[in-house]
């Protein structure tokens, strides 16, 4: 396992800038996401790490190796495609012995390392049947041992389970996660779906047009979004926008829906004056009752930190219940109920939300 380290790295494809100016610290054995909208770059860069493009200006280091124009097969890193790209005329067996073979590794070594990677993703009993026998989940763990299988530096996994359905991609984030806990090899994976950036990654790069927009681990993230694009990219948020009339928290937000509040540390230098928007996670409101109680404690809540409205439309979805309700100046939010067998109103109705002021993080205005 290697540190992998780039400095600046810019390329460019005729008049587009493919990735702009991009500095990235993986630390060895992390696993690492690389997420973001279509064409925001993330496969481009997987593909400068892998060797199969080289930079127009920066550097990367594998540990402290520049290896910025190092071709690919001496850069020792593993790939895992989307499409799997097993060869179909081979054996499991055969295609995951199938680069031991270009390294010329010993025939008794390949025996003992393919069973051993076989093992690894539980498919030891799959050797002697071809690719077309398996499933698209049992393609994916070949395809993952052949990666394995060379001991790479770095695995490098390029949106690995966007052809499963969602029941095996469930059981793939599993089995990716336990094998990289398993081996502690460096893995950075790529993928446009938040769900598995933030249920597998110890830390990740959030892009957007060739740039780095946010680093850090998920949680910190998903909480504490550095802008308006990370926090309506990082799962869904609510943005209510305003003035800023208080700076320093409880920073306190005119709107034309009345005052936000928020205790959170803003993740920009704000002044009092500027246009913002105030992002407000559907799962950190809920519904107040008539009598100012939200149903659980019967506690009384009172006035503040309220948002009132009616509901347009409720979506029931087995663990929880979603709530669209339009304020009284049009604006349109979502809460999460995670009391669904207790429906609190439907369509027409008038409703009022409690937010939690540590919950809400206040940005600058896109645009």
């Amino acid at each position: 396992m290697v540190r992998l380290t780039l400095q600046g790295v810019t390329r460019k494809f005729g008049d587009v800038t493919a990735v702009d100016d991009v500095s990235l610290e993986i630390a060895k054995g992390e696993l690492f996401f690389l997420l973001g909208p279509s064409g925001c770059g993330k496969t481009t860069v997987l593909r400068l790490i892998a060797g199969f493009y080289a930079p127009d200006t920066g550097s990367i280091l594998f540990d402290d190796r520049d290896v910025t124009r190092t071709p690919p097969h001496r850069r020792n890193t593993g790939m895992v495609f989307q499409n799997y790209a097993l060869w179909p005329h081979m054996s499991v067996w055969e295609n995951v012995a199938y680069g031991l073979g270009l390294r010329k590794v010993p025939s008794a070594e390949q025996k003992d390392r393919v069973s051993e990677a076989l093992g690894m993703v539980r498919m030891e009993a799959y050797g002697e049947r071809s690719p077309n026998q398996l499933s698209g989940g049992q393609q994916q763990r070949v395809a993952l041992a052949r990666a394995l299988v060379i001991q790479p530096g770095v695995v490098l996994l390029d949106e690995p389970l966007s052809n499963l359905d969602a029941r095996l991609r469930l059981e793939m984030r599993d089995e990716i996660r336990r094998i990289h806990d398993e081996t502690g090899m460096t893995m950075v994976y790529v993928t446009h779906d938040q769900k598995e950036a933030l249920s597998m990654a110890d830390r990740m790069a959030v892009m957007d047009m060739g740039a780095i927009a946010q680093t850090g681990d998920p949680r910190s993230i998903y909480t504490r979004p550095a802008s308006a694009f990370v926090a309506d990219f990082i799962g869904e948020t609510n943005f209510v926008a305003g003035k800023l009339t208080r700076a320093e928290p409880p920073l306190a937000v005119e709107t034309a829906v009345g005052v936000i509040h928020s205790t959170a540390e803003p993740a920009e230098s704000l002044s009092p004056g500027d246009e913002v928007v105030c992002s407000i996670r559907p799962e950190t409101m809920r519904i107040l009752e008539p009598d100012g109680t939200d149903g659980g404690d019967g506690t009384d809540d009172g006035d503040e930190n309220v948002l009132a409205g009616i509901v347009r439309q409720t979506m029931y979805l087995g663990e929880h219940e979603q709530y669209s309700v339009r304020l009284d100046d049009g604006t349109l939010v979502k809460l999460v109920d995670h009391r669904p067998g207790l429906r609190r109103a439907g369509p027409g109705a008038p409703i009022r939300l409690k937010y939690d002021a540590a919950q809400v993080v206040i940005l600058g205005k896109p645009g």
